[in-house]
């Protein structure tokens, strides 16, 4: 999932690029947004039955009716707000606010961060979205292949490194590596560069017609990169059919 994270003042026309920017993504691919409302709290309707199930610790209260869907969690984590977009399959994450985060942003107006554009073009931001970063979850790398594979075998493994750059390289040559295999339809294999810590989490997910086969690579895989990655505790998965 790639996240385009927009900056600047109050006022300097930030929502109004927003609208602009997602009338374009979304004829890409699923696009969401996050906003950092910050101290204006949204205020849920008192007393109704979605504000009382959230009060008693529903997470998320989910309300649909004939237009939408709202959902409201109780965690205020940017991180898992993220999480959740990636695992719902969501390509492009555009938030807004949270500053301090070391996104590659776009810059709107005046303001003294970093940032890849400045108050850029929409067909500037569109030419050069593969330099803005990536956000990945298992499940979202699962959902990718979901789509162009439907009918495939998909297994997964996840470990983690603690050397992130070489990682990233030695597994971007394995991956290419494995693509060439007649045998598998698709792997990604990459490196969440987002840590609240020194061990940078590694997702594998491997597809294949034949169900050994998927066995057999994902194990290959598995070996190929150990010598930067090492198995974490968490559980991993495999999924006969994708579409369950």
């Amino acid at each position: 999932m790639k996240i385009l994270h927009i900056a600047g003042w109050s006022g300097s026309g930030k929502t109004t690029y927003i609208l602009q920017l997602c009338s374009h993504l979304v004829l890409l691919g699923r696009t969401a947004t996050i906003k950092h409302i910050g101290s204006h709290h949204s205020k849920l309707p008192v007393g109704k039955d979605t504000t009382l199930h959230f009060q008693s610790g529903a997470d998320p209260a989910i309300g649909i009716d004939e237009e939408k869907t709202s959902a409201c969690f109780h965690s205020v984590n940017l991180d898992d707000a993220l999480n959740f977009l990636s695992d719902a399959g969501v390509q492009y994450a555009v938030i807004e606010g949270f500053k301090s985060r070391p996104f590659q942003k776009i810059l709107i107006g005046d303001l003294d961060c970093s940032f890849l554009l400045k108050s850029p073009e929409i067909p500037q931001v569109l030419s050069v979205l593969d330099q803005f970063d990536d956000w990945y979850t298992l499940p979202g790398l699962v959902n990718e292949m979901r789509v162009q594979h439907p009918d495939d075998n998909i297994l997964t493994w996840s470990g983690y490194t603690t050397d992130y750059k070489n990682t990233v390289d030695f597994c971007a040559e394995v991956e290419k590596d494995f693509l060439a295999k007649s045998h598998i339809t698709s792997i990604r294999i990459r490196v969440q560069k987002w840590s609240d810590s020194d061990n940078f989490p590694v997702y594998v997910a491997l597809s294949a017609k034949d169900p050994l086969i998927a066995v057999q690579y994902l194990s290959d895989a598995m070996q190929r990169i150990s010598p930067y990655v090492m198995q974490s505790m968490q559980d991993n998965r495999s999924e006969k059919d994708p579409r369950i």
